[in-house]
């Protein structure tokens, strides 16, 4: 071998050689460089040969060599790349099932995460399409009296954000929104039932930037009785045809019992699905003070309100939110105008969806802890599938270290070798990209259905920044080559003499890394598993958990809105729930202002006649009728129920109420019998309490159980409930609606059970529990992947050391125990490290539910127990197809 050139000349001094060289023997010499470069790639290894043949270049003062220097670098960096890839192809192909279990681990858990990026994304793009959404804040406001929290919600009062406006310099617009109620209309003697209908201002259009298709959004809700529809809307209730919008600008249409037409001034974008707000009309807001009503523009005690703010640029939201103190005591002066103390909040509008704890909310919500819950489920599952490749390549090494050795003393060095393996790596992720786009372009609509929304990568990537994007692809890209790297550097350091030989020295730190990343495999796996159980636990226990009323076989039909309330509307009411209740399968009938599961509203200011007139106390309430706690299965704790002579047409003549036992402790009363008898005073008039009903659920179990005044009402807004006594109550719906219309012709018949409408209420926990299931099996399937991977080193390495205990005469069972006791301890560590977290966490997420399970052992063992059972059964093949191995095979080549 020649001795190493002491230096390779700079470019300056190479260019000047050029000038100066005469060119007649470059052709001469430049193919005998060439064969030295070939023959000193294989003695010395390529980047020992560039430097030599560069400096024989030099030396010859070969212009023509030197001017082809660059392309012949280009050439050999070619060759090599084509060699990375035959070798890496040959690879793939000679060991189709060790890589079709990798590619395939590997791709379901780059499913898994872009899947759940798909669903994080979607939930984090709420309202970021707004224009200034960064500066676009929604008013909260907090409740106390006699200085407990009484409500914690988004309405306030018509006049908080114009007199906010004025006072503060720093708002740059508002705009005030009512929800008006369902859609109930009238279009041309055709009748349409619809939803999400709310008042809105004529700023509106100014701070939420929705397209509009026709219409001037500067005056589009500015005049009283005017509406905007969306184009779902419009094609529903005018048949519009080829997207002529403008057409139906102008056209009226009868809402509710109004008699005055509604005319429609504009046509707006469906709303996104990620809109906090969602509506399908918008009513212009002074139709609510166009008369002689001008409550919704100047009163301080009407509650029904939610207020949006534009702050000017620069503003600092918190410095703005810390003068709404001296804004409360200027306005209410403590709780004298109110009756209780006022306290407002700004809120972010991204933070709207995902952070709403907030009673009446009128958004569309979701749990924010829920949602980064998944992307860390997400991370877990990534790393995951990283650590299976890394364990199932090294597991490998049998296979590949005579390939390294054989390299290696063919002159191949370690970067070479580190490069190519590597370039495996790339290969195989790539293989499993593709992989995973299939899975993830067969599964999102399966995938779309639990989630309940239509999302498509496409829609995701638009919707992101740019530098989000190329984040992304950097971690994904990172991870895939640092995923390589371990494998790769452990492949490319056998000595050749050593692996030539058939002998192996193990690293105690590599098998460390190993056994640590099993570890952390099922440290992940059986904490998905934990959270998972406890999960469904809580979910079963509120679905199934006694709530002080049977909502089983209940029927609901939609209130006759368009019925004007006249002298003889209770008798009108009164009929039709008689007919109902002679059908044979009808076991009662009843109305009320609220179903179960509707969120009540409140009544300020309450108080026993004997107590001080500074007392203030605040209940929910609800109207409802005499049968409505019969329909319901609600008992009678003291007193008697509603009767029909306790109903009155004229709600100020009502002298009669029931209470529900959170609301006797409420005002002090020692028990229900002491509370029958007792006058609670509301503001000029009084209700005798005649009954008192026990505690029961009227929303969720996700939130407390309040005091509630029940009082005698009828309304043209109040449901039918009716008890049947069927499994297939659906027979009844034509009897039902023959005779709902034979009462309340010009009305829409709509129906359904309140079972299903109570437990809706769950949706947002029921999607969370299957995303989690979903995405925990494909985490357990790949971390046993990656024990196969382990498990099968594991026998290479000890492949000579079985041989020998079972010709010295070790049993089946031994060598059994011996090879698996070591994946025991590890999933054993797992588990130990696993509990703690899981407990935490959960502690966590139960922490939001003021009705829970308890955490109890079993919780616990049985995960812990499934995850042994799991890895036992993975490893059992590997282990007894080592254990079952002739000695003769192992010891022969000694």
């Amino acid at each position: 071998m020649s001795k190493q050139p002491p230096f390779i000349p700079p470019r300056w001094a190479l260019k000047f050689l050029l000038a100066i060289c005469p060119p007649h023997l470059a052709e001469e010499i430049e193919g005998d460089l060439l064969q030295t470069f070939a023959r000193d790639c294989r003695r010395v290894g390529e980047q020992r040969a560039r430097r030599k043949y560069v400096w024989n270049a030099v030396r010859y003062c070969r212009p023509g060599i030197l001017l082809r220097n660059s392309f012949s670098y280009s050439l050999i960096n070619t060759i090599m790349l084509r060699n990375y890839i035959l070798i890496a192809i040959r690879n793939v192909t000679k060991n189709k099932v060790f890589s079709g279990i990798n590619i395939f681990g590997l791709g379901t858990g780059l499913a898994a995460c872009l899947l759940i990026f798909q669903f994080v994304s979607y939930e984090l793009s709420y309202d970021t399409f707004f224009e200034n959404a960064d500066r676009i804040y929604r008013i909260t406001n907090d409740r106390f009296q006699n200085g407990k929290l009484i409500q914690h919600g988004t309405i306030t009062y018509p006049t908080i954000g114009p007199t906010m406006a004025k006072d503060y310099p720093e708002i740059e617009r508002y705009t005030r929104l009512m929800p008006g109620g369902d859609l109930n209309v009238k279009v041309n003697d055709k009748m349409f039932r619809g939803d999400n209908c709310h008042f809105a201002d004529e700023n509106f259009l100014s701070v939420f930037s929705f397209p509009l298709r026709a219409g001037d959004r500067t005056t589009a809700l500015k005049d009283p009785h005017t509406i905007m529809l969306t184009e779902t809307t419009a094609r529903k209730f005018f048949g519009v045809t080829d997207n002529a919008w403008a057409d139906v600008l102008g056209k009226t249409l009868y809402w509710g019992n109004d008699e005055q037409p509604y005319k429609v001034t504009a046509i707006c974008e469906d709303v996104p699905d990620n809109s906090h707000i969602q509506f399908n009309a918008l009513v212009s807001y002074s139709t609510l003070h166009s008369g002689d009503e001008k409550g919704a523009d100047i009163s301080w005690t009407w509650s029904d309100f939610r207020h949006y703010i534009v702050l000017k640029p620069g503003t600092d939201p918190k410095a703005l939110e810390n003068k709404f103190p001296a804004f409360s005591d200027r306005y209410f002066k403590g709780d004298k105008v109110s009756g209780s103390v006022e306290k407002f909040y700004l809120q972010p509008l991204k933070k709207a969806h995902l952070y709403s704890d907030y009673e009446y909310d009128i958004a569309r919500t979701a749990s924010g802890k829920a949602v980064w819950a998944m992307l860390v489920v997400a991370v877990f599952i990534l790393l995951i599938a990283w650590i299976n490749y890394i364990n199932l390549t090294t597991s490998r090494a049998l296979d590949r270290a005579k390939e390294v050795g054989l390299r290696k003393v063919m002159g191949a060095l370690k970067s070479q070798l580190v490069r190519q393996f590597i370039f495996e790596s790339i290969l195989i992720s790539m293989l499993a990209f593709v992989v995973a786009w299939v899975i993830v372009l067969a599964s999102q609509q399966s995938f779309n259905t639990i989630i309940g929304a239509q999302l498509s990568w496409w829609g995701v990537l638009s919707s992101l920044k740019p530098t989000t994007v190329f984040i992304l692809a950097g971690v994904m890209i990172a991870g895939v080559i640092l995923a390589g790297f371990y494998p790769a550097f452990v492949l490319s350091s056998y000595q050749p003499a050593t692996v030539l030989k058939g002998k192996f020295q193990r690293s105690s730190r590599g098998g460390l890394l190993r056994k640590g990343l099993v570890v952390f495999q099922f440290t992940a796996a059986a904490t998905l598993i934990t959270g998972t159980l406890i999960v469904s636990r809580q979910l079963k226990f509120m679905n199934e958990a006694d709530l002080g009323m049977n909502l089983s076989r209940v029927m609901i039909v939609s209130p006759p809105e368009r019925t004007a309330w006249d002298s003889t509307f209770i008798e009108r009411v009164e009929s039709y729930k008689a007919e109902l209740a002679q059908l044979n399968q009808v076991v009662s009938v009843s109305t009320s202002s609220q179903l179960p599961g509707q969120r009540l509203g409140r009544a300020f200011g309450l108080r026993l006649r004997e107590q001080p007139s500074e007392a203030h106390y605040t209940m929910s309430f609800m109207g409802a009728d005499y049968a409505h706690f019969d329909t319901y299965g609600v008992s009678l704790v003291a007193g008697r129920g509603f009767r029909p002579a306790d109903h009155q047409a004229d709600f100020s003549k009502i002298t009669t109420a029931i209470l529900n036992q959170n609301a006797v402790a409420l005002l002090g009363i020692a028990n229900a019998q002491e509370a029958i008898g007792k006058d609670i005073i509301d503001g000029d008039g009084h209700w005798v309490i005649i009954g008192v009903v026990n505690n029961f659920h009227q929303e969720s179990l996700k939130k407390p159980m309040e005091p509630i005044v029940f009082l005698p009402t009828y309304s043209t807004y109040a449901s039918t409930s009716i008890k049947t006594n069927t499994s297939t109550p659906q027979a009844l719906v034509a009897s039902v609606e023959k005779i709902y219309l034979k009462f309340f012709p010009g009305n829409v018949f709509e129906y359904s059970f309140i079972e299903d409408r109570y437990r809706s209420q769950y949706n947002d926990e029921n999607r969370f529990a299957k995303i989690v299931t979903i995405f925990t099996v494909l985490g357990i399937m790949i971390s046993c992947l990656g024990l196969i991977g382990l498990s099968s080193y594991t026998a290479v390495q000890r492949t000579k050391e079985i041989g020998i205990r079972k010709a010295l005469g070790a049993s089946l069972a031994s060598i059994i125990t011996l090879l698996s006791a070591d994946f025991i301890r590890l999933v054993t560590v797992a588990i130990i490290v696993a509990v703690p977290l899981a407990y935490l966490a959960m502690q966590q997420w139960l922490s939001n539910y003021p009705y829970r399970i308890a955490l109890q052992w079993f919780l616990f063992v049985v995960p812990a127990l499934l995850i042994v059972i799991i890895a036992a059964i993975t490893i059992s093949f590997q282990v007894l197809k080592t254990a079952r191995t002739n000695p003769a095979d192992t010891l022969k080549y000694e």
